[in-house]
């Protein structure tokens, strides 16, 4: 959040000043997603080393390719801002495939485990969703244009919308992370 904080500060400074800060307002999201994965990866695959390895590698993979192409300098132009949504939203995607994988790995939808965090889950993608719905679709400003350039605009509500999701993972990382450790692994699904 620093880093959008920064962009938006020093945007308006020169094209030059501006486009070093839009790539590190992209950095900042980028580390994000990835503070978001790594615990949530560590933890889910807690009972499961070697899938708990594979996908902090391929998260890592992920995020070296995400941030190497956000350094470009094409990708800064507005030519590529679809092409920049679609890489994130590609990268937020990926996280349903460790999900389907750890419910199946947890015995399905039917264990505690499982009813207890996939609702977490849920709620943290709905409010990713919500938060790309302001931003792509410039609501409100797109309704009644002029009235929210200051307060209330889509770019406010998707920051309003992001920091609730990380609180929001945050408290379930916590939750996660005190599930893990009051329920020592079975040796049955650490060898799986």
């Amino acid at each position: 959040m620093l880093c959008s904080t920064g962009y938006h500060i020093f945007c308006c400074h020169s094209e030059n000043v501006a486009k070093w800060w839009l790539s590190m307002d992209l950095v900042g999201i980028s580390m994000g997603l990835l503070g978001c994965y790594v615990p949530a990866i560590y933890y889910a695959f807690f009972c499961n080393e070697f899938w708990r390895c594979i996908y902090l590698v391929i998260v890592s993979c992920l995020m070296v390719v995400t941030l190497a192409v956000q350094l470009h300098p094409r990708y800064l132009s507005s030519n590529w801002s679809i092409r920049r949504l679609i890489l994130l939203c590609g990268v937020v995607g990926f996280g349903v495939l460790p999900v389907i994988h750890w419910i199946h790995l947890q015995g399905g939808y039917r264990t505690p485990i499982v009813m207890e965090f996939l609702p977490k889950v849920t709620v943290m993608y709905i409010l990713g969703i919500l938060a790309l719905l302001f931003y792509a679709t410039k609501f409100p400003e797109r309704c009644c244009p002029g009235k929210v350039d200051y307060i209330g605009s889509s770019h406010q509500w998707w920051h309003i919308t992001i920091i609730i999701a990380f609180f929001w993972w945050h408290q379930c990382g916590l939750l996660l992370m005190q599930f893990r450790y009051d329920n020592p692994c079975s040796e049955t699904l650490s060898v799986i």
